[in-house]
């Protein structure tokens, strides 16, 4: 098997299933249009930059040139939000033709509709989601050309089409990536806060924010929110965090939580009840929506022993669940048609065999 991975990068997500994809000995390759702004790695990449519209024309050119190489090249493509070779997936009809394997994954804003979000999850009310015919009518083109659809989570099934097979992934992390410092127990003052919106809307951010200053006039807190940074040097302010805040209205926990668990800090993420029971037993994050979340801040502030508690049992569980080289195996399976359709609780137990 030849496998492309493309056309976007989403949080490192597409990188790590082909780094783990290669460790379980398959010849998989990342192949852009555009770089990543938190500089992931990548096999190739078009460099096309949207607002040089000068360029158009020559982008057009890659565009085609870059269809007509990995159409011949590859003969098992995994698409990430909702894009394949050409615009407006104008290839996927001739893909099919020349019996290529086709998966897309979904990421949550290529697919999630806030009619729907609302009936699982009340604080998708905060945020205005848009475009649910464009996504819906995307989803069911989609469709017709799919192998399969791939999801990293249960939250996102009730936004897929009927009709089409769906395998959850997990997140995936490259665990020889990241340094690790468990929090120290014992420390009382200067807890270090540590908040990375990717987008503050959707993250919640106005509500970490105004908890964090309501906690301020009693403890003190060094507040560390950050944005617009490669992963690189996001990492490295990471690492300094007692406390790590992920997102507060999705009802799930984001690649940044991960990432928070894999370097041994506690999360603190909202997971909603429904939630709870499509992920394994054992998941350490602190849940916390903006109703609660200055208490359960709080909490964590007061208490050493559970900052630190928290901490191991996230790195353990990432070593589980979320490591790249277990989800590249798990992946190539699928490909190979070993595995059947799989989502909830089992496809986690999936990465433990």
């Amino acid at each position: 098997m030849k496998i492309m991975h493309g056309m976007r990068e989403v949080a490192g997500q597409a990188w790590y299933a082909v780094k783990g994809l290669r460790e379980s000995g398959y010849d998989a390759r990342l192949v852009l249009w555009d770089e990543s702004p938190m500089k992931y790695p990548y096999d190739e990449c078009m460099h096309m930059e949207q607002n040089r519209k000068i360029m158009y024309p020559v982008y057009g050119m890659r565009v085609f040139c870059n269809f007509l190489k990995c159409s011949v090249k590859y003969d098992t493509f995994h698409f990430h939000f909702g894009h394949s070779l050409l615009p407006k997936n104008l290839d996927l009809p001739i893909l099919k033709l020349l019996n290529k394997k086709m998966y897309f994954e979904f990421h949550g804003s290529d697919i999630r509709q806030k009619s729907i979000a609302l009936k699982h999850n009340k604080y998708w009310e905060y945020f205005d989601l848009k475009n649910e015919e464009l996504l819906r009518n995307r989803a069911e083109k989609l469709k017709k050309y799919a192998t399969a659809f791939i999801i990293h989570d249960e939250e996102l099934f009730p936004y897929l089409p009927s009709g089409v097979d769906v395998f959850l992934v997990p997140l995936r992390v490259d665990l020889e990536k990241f340094d690790y410092a468990y929090p120290d127990e014992e420390k009382k003052q200067d807890i270090t806060i540590i908040h990375a919106p990717s987008s503050r809307g959707i993250k919640g951010t106005e509500y970490v924010n105004k908890a964090i200053e309501k906690l301020k006039e009693k403890y003190n807190i060094n507040y560390i929110l950050i944005e617009g940074k490669t992963q690189e040097e996001a990492l490295k302010e990471y690492i300094k965090a007692d406390i790590i805040v992920d997102q507060l209205l999705a009802g799930t926990y984001g690649v940044f939580a991960v990432e928070g668990m894999t370097m041994g800090k506690p999360v603190v993420t909202y997971i909603t009840d429904e939630m709870k029971e499509f992920f394994p037993e054992e998941l350490p994050v602190i849940s916390a929506n903006p109703d609660n979340i200055e208490q359960k801040l709080e909490e964590l502030i007061a208490d050493g022993a559970l900052r630190r508690k928290t901490g191991v049992a996230g790195r353990e569980y990432v070593y589980k669940y979320h490591d790249c080289g277990k989800i590249g195996k798990m992946l190539g399976l699928i490909y190979e048609g070993m595995i059947k359709p799989i989502t909830g609780r089992k496809a986690f137990e999936q990465l433990l065999k």
